[in-house]
């Protein structure tokens, strides 16, 4: 852990001084003097001074300390590598993890969902084939109830009939009786 901090920090310096040598100093010449005031040429023959100086200074530098900060620089370009590789790689192992657990979820839903599509689907076939005993029931209850009309019908019918035919016998005899009542009376008077 202190190595990574140290090494962190070495690598910020590094950044840091990088910065201070030649974006620093090319940010300040662009500060300093407003850019509607300098003309391109001139900034460009700037920039190639500076070029120039910086390649002098460079060459005049002892080889071996230009090839230890080339070094340390690489050293630190590699660790800066690592790290974001191990970065990587954890945010990797994170994702499939993810994706795993949202895989599980998914799976155990689906599960589920079968398991209640199958429940359901045995439901509506047991509701069929009740609603069908239901129909065939009805249709059953049906025909019997026709034939009890018919046969009521037919019943009312005849006691229709016979209740006429009793009328008719009813009204035959008092017609019978009054005329004999009548012939009783011519008799009795005669």
């Amino acid at each position: 852990m202190m190595e990574e901090i140290s090494i962190m920090v070495a690598y910020d310096a590094h950044v840091f001084s990088q910065l201070h040598d030649e974006d620093f100093l090319t940010s300040l010449v662009a500060i300093s003097k407003p850019r509607s005031m300098v003309p391109t040429k001139k900034l460009k023959k700037y920039e190639k001074e500076y070029q120039t100086m910086r390649e002098s200074q460079l060459q005049q530098e002892d080889p071996m300390d230009r090839y230890k900060r080339e070094n340390r620089r690489l050293q630190e370009a590699s660790m800066r590598l690592e790290q974001e590789n191990d970065d990587l790689a954890h945010e990797l192992v994170t994702s499939k993890i993810a994706l795993r657990n949202d895989l599980d979820q998914a799976e155990d839903k689906a599960d589920v969902l079968n398991k209640e599509l199958l429940l359901t689907k045995q439901r509506l076939v047991e509701t069929e084939e009740e609603k069908r005993k239901q129909e065939e029931e009805t249709a059953q209850l049906k025909e019997v109830f026709r034939k009890q009309l018919e046969k009521a019908e037919y019943e009312i019918k005849k006691t229709t009939a016979i209740i006429a035919e009793y009328k008719q016998i009813c009204s035959q005899l008092s017609t019978r009786l009054e005329k004999q009542q009548a012939a009783s009376k011519e008799e009795l008077e005669v």
